[in-house]
């Protein structure tokens, strides 16, 4: 079973901090969380974080992180509750738009790449990868329909683009396109 996921990070540099993470298997089943240890100060200062991330993010009164959402949690709890989630997946396959640095992010959560768990794939399949496979030009694919980045709106978005790229690989791709696009599922 494949689960789409997306992270939602901020680029120091030299290394990616976790934000948010988003995942949503192939049958609905989905799991999101904040990285409560988020610098608040680093996000505000990147211009697009601030608009496209932080802006969607559970806030207090005084534009703080509420770190008493029940979405905002240590990163160890996060660890811990995506490993659940995945370990429980039957012949996981992981899928991405962005796969660099979302699997390296995953990875993350749980040391390195060395460290996650058995029943976890260390390589995550590339969407943008297959479509180019499939000789699709991704502005053809469907649009998400909002313009934010929020990582499980995101993930579901992936979901989407799975499906149709999946009903593009077995017939004629404009086909697919339509019937994705005109019922959210491939038929």
């Amino acid at each position: 079973m494949r689960v789409y996921y997306s992270t939602q990070h901020h680029d120091y540099g030299n290394r990616l901090a976790l934000i948010s993470i988003g995942l949503v298997r192939s049958d609905g089943h989905t799991y999101y969380a904040i990285n409560r240890s988020l610098s608040a100060r680093a996000v505000l200062a990147d211009p697009l974080l601030a608009t496209d991330t932080w802006s969607h993010l559970p806030k207090l009164a005084d534009d703080a992180l509420d770190r008493h959402h029940p979405d905002v949690k240590p990163r160890h709890r996060i660890a811990a509750e995506v490993g659940a989630f995945l370990e429980a997946v039957p012949d996981l396959e992981l899928w991405s738009w962005r796969v660099a640095h979302s699997h390296v992010l995953l990875c993350g959560l749980f040391g390195s790449e060395l460290d996650l768990p058995d029943t976890v794939p260390d390589w995550t399949g590339d969407l943008r990868q297959e479509a180019h496979r499939l000789d699709i030009d991704p502005d053809e694919l469907p649009r998400q329909l909002t313009r934010h980045h929020h990582a499980l709106d995101d993930a579901q978005h992936y979901l989407m683009l799975g499906r149709c790229l999946d009903a593009a690989a077995a017939t004629d791709p404009q086909e697919s396109f339509d019937v994705v696009t005109s019922t959210g599922k491939a038929q």
